[in-house]
């Protein structure tokens, strides 16, 4: 593995489990086994090391819903399937979705981080607006009502969820948090 992707790793953890503010080039340098120089012989910044991690953590996100959408047919195995990938993310209360962290931090950050924060927030709306509406048609979820209303409730509420679990150190919380929705799903 190359040096450059080893820093974005151990960048990337560092920000899920601690969000912008909370670690330091210094930190991520002691953790890689480099001198903290050659953090800046791959990035000019702590900015544009946070842009490349995000970007790469987005793209990710967005291969998920792709694949998800090809792989599932009904709109509720697809928020099934969103909400199961977003427990994952936990990684058993330790962490939490990048985007979330980065919000967080919202007013540290370059407008570049943070327009690209909008365009992950709008895809993901997009994605879940789509799976209600199609849940809605085939009959796989269990409620009527505005599908642009419930992405923006459906991922409110599993953003929170994933705040409060990674608060208390503890994934059932979020399962408690979103069974509610997961009631709303028929298998």
């Amino acid at each position: 593995m190359s040096t450059r992707v080893t820093i974005m790793d151990v960048a990337a953890e560092a920000v899920r489990n601690s969000g912008y503010n909370g670690f330091s080039l210094d930190q991520i340098a002691r953790d890689v086994g480099i001198q903290k120089s050659s953090i800046f012989y791959h990035f000019s910044s702590k900015t544009e090391l946070v842009a490349a991690i995000f970007r790469r953590y987005s793209n990710d996100i967005f291969a998920f819903l792709d694949q998800t959408t090809i792989k599932e047919a009904r709109g509720g195995d697809r928020l099934m399937a969103y909400l199961l990938e977003s427990r994952k993310l936990l990684e058993e209360g330790k962490s939490i979705c990048m985007s979330i962290a980065l919000n967080i931090d919202q007013e540290n950050l370059h407008a570049e981080i943070i327009d690209d924060l909008a365009v992950f927030h709008e895809t993901n709306i997009k994605w879940l607006i789509e799976a209600f509406e199609l849940g809605m048609r085939d009959g796989s979820i269990l409620e009527e009502g505005d599908p642009e209303e419930k992405a923006h409730a459906f991922l409110a509420l599993v953003d929170g969820a994933q705040l409060m679990a990674r608060s208390h150190k503890n994934v059932a919380i979020y399962d408690t948090a979103t069974a509610l929705a997961r009631s709303r799903i028929s298998l």
